[in-house]
């Protein structure tokens, strides 16, 4: 037996919200083929970000419950998404407009925005003096970098 679900709390506008903002005019386009996760660096670390998921939850209205979500703040902005698409969905933009309005409305402090964008140039930082290390390259220093990551977690936890 069919079972029918209704909730009052769905926001059938949201989609459309997004859509106006830079980015996210084709989201309505999305057929859930699933590109956009099998490619996601962030989902192969933290299967509960899911692109996919995420962009039903938006067609669905889901609004209170994108916003308010932590994994919002987990996307790359890699844009490996985004090139995959088939349907010219640009994922990388929603998210920084689902952010944006998260931001906006409260459901996230208003410096969150700045931190997030801080953290990922010292990860990026990290990664490329890493990398130096490993290939051997003299100017890479495993006391420099640890001081590096010790400073980013410094960040991370007066993020407030």
């Amino acid at each position: 037996m069919e079972k029918i679900v209704i909730d009052n709390t769905l926001d059938p506008n949201f989609k459309y919200e997004i859509a106006k903002r830079p980015g996210g005019e084709n989201i309505r386009k999305c057929f859930a083929c699933g590109t956009c996760t099998a490619g996601c660096p962030a989902f192969h670390v933290d299967h509960e970000y899911n692109p996919r998921r995420i962009i039903r939850m938006i067609l669905l209205g889901m609004r209170e419950q994108v916003l308010k979500s932590p994994v919002i703040w987990l996307c790359h902005q890699c844009y490996a998404c985004s090139a995959n698409c088939p349907q010219d969905v640009d994922f990388s933009h929603i998210m920084m407009a689902v952010r944006e309005i998260a931001v906006e409305e409260g459901y996230h402090p208003k410096n969150r925005l700045e931190k997030v964008e801080e953290l990922t140039l010292a990860a990026n930082e990290y990664r490329k003096n890493l990398i130096k290390l490993m290939m051997g390259e003299p100017d890479a220093k495993p006391d420099e970098i640890l001081a590096q990551v010790k400073e980013t977690i410094k960040t991370a936890e007066t993020e407030g």
